[in-house]
C-alpha cells in the first residue's frame, strides 16, 4: 500500500496534473497563436500557402499574375457611411423630438413625424440599427417627458407613410 519513494509519485502526478491544466489553458486562449505557429512550419516545408487560406476569403488573380484576396463583402447596415447616416439621423431625431415637446404635439402627431424622418431610412428596417433608434427616440421622449411610445407605437413608426 505504501510506496518506498511517497514524494517522487506525488511529484509526478502533480506534474501530469499541470501539464494537462496547462494545455487545456493554452489551446483554449492561445488557439489561433499555436496554429499560426505551425502554419508558419508548413511554409517552410513547402505547403502550398493558398491551401490555409482562411474561411470566408476569396482570391482573385489581376492580369499580371499577382494574387489577391479580399473579405467577403459585408452587409449594407455594417459599412461605415451607414454608422455617419446613423449619427446625422440620432442629431435630426433629437431635434425634432425637442420642436414637438416646445409645440406640444400629441402622439399621432409624433408618429407621424417620425415616419416622415425613418422614411428615408428605411434600410435600418431589421438591423440592429432599428434597436438603437428605438432606443434613442424612448431617450429623447423620456427626457423631455410629454410623449411616452409604447412598443406597438414604435412599431408603427417604422411603417412606411
Amino acid at each position: 500500500m505504501f510506496t518506498a519513494t511517497p514524494w517522487a509519485l506525488y511529484t509526478e502526478i502533480v506534474t501530469g496534473s499541470l501539464l494537462i491544466y496547462y494545455l487545456l489553458i493554452g489551446w483554449k486562449y492561445f488557439r489561433m497563436e499555436i496554429k499560426n505557429l505551425f502554419r508558419g512550419r508548413d511554409q517552410k516545408r513547402g505547403i502550398d500557402p493558398d491551401a490555409l487560406i482562411e474561411e470566408g476569403e476569396k482570391t482573385s488573380y489581376q492580369s499580371q499574375g499577382e494574387k489577391i484576396t479580399e473579405q467577403d463583402e459585408q452587409p449594407e447596415w455594417q459599412n461605415e457611411e451607414m454608422f455617419v447616416k446613423v449619427e446625422n439621423l440620432f442629431e435630426h431625431l433629437t431635434a425634432e423630438i425637442e420642436e414637438a415637446h416646445q409645440k406640444n404635439y400629441d402622439k399621432q402627431d409624433l408618429i407621424q413625424m417620425l415616419q416622415i424622418i425613418l422614411k428615408d431610412y428605411q434600410v435600418l428596417k431589421r438591423t440592429p440599427f432599428q434597436f438603437a433608434v428605438n432606443n434613442r427616440i424612448d431617450a429623447e421622449c423620456a427626457k423631455y417627458g410629454s410623449i411616452h411610445l409604447s412598443e406597438g407605437d414604435k412599431g408603427e413608426v417604422w411603417r412606411m407613410v
